[in-house]
């Protein structure tokens, strides 16, 4: 989480997996959306904002490839970074969040859409209990799936983070260069 990864390979390992035609008139992709973290980079990992410049470097190079005129045919989300309070409030952060959705704040663009017409905001809140969207289906993926990464700090993310339970995307707007 503290190193620098190459922008330009992650663009070029995300367009031979979901571009696999690159090339024509009208790239060919497998995908029509993709998600990744904001230009901060939850919490300022590198690595994050590694992904973030790899992903808009692949959507700039599938707009080079369209004919002028013609939008990307991947749409690209990234993941909301908040200050310390609000990452740290857990379940209660959902409250803060829908006032910003309600003021329309900044960064909450809930009428800003793509040339597809998607939305330019999208907000998924996890349940608490049961099923596998909710806060214990999280858990797991994380006490489980990320063993390696499950040190003393991490159990009180787990338990304080509002990313275990409401996680907003934002449609990123990436110009062709």
């Amino acid at each position: 989480m503290t190193k620098t990864w190459d922008s330009e390979r992650i663009a070029t390992l995300l367009r031979s997996a979901f571009a696999p035609h690159f090339a024509s008139d009208e790239p060919m992709v497998v995908i029509d959306a993709l998600i990744t973290f904001d230009r901060t980079g939850i919490s300022s990992h590198p690595n994050h904002k590694s992904l973030y410049h790899g992903a808009r470097g692949f959507i700039r190079g599938l707009l080079k490839s369209c004919r002028p005129g013609i939008p990307s045919p991947v749409d690209l989300y990234t993941l909301t970074s908040v200050g310390f309070l609000r990452k740290y409030a857990g379940f209660f952060d959902v409250f803060t969040t829908r006032l910003h959705l309600g003021l329309g704040g900044a960064t909450y663009r809930k009428d800003t859409k793509d040339a597809k017409e998607n939305p330019g905001t999208l907000v998924h809140v996890s349940s608490l209990t049961g099923g596998r969207e909710s806060y214990g289906s999280a858990r797991r993926a994380m006490t489980q799936a990320h063993k390696s990464q499950m040190v003393w700090f991490r159990w009180g993310w787990i338990g304080l983070s509002r990313y275990m339970v409401i996680n907003d995307l934002h449609l990123e707007h990436v110009e062709r260069s």
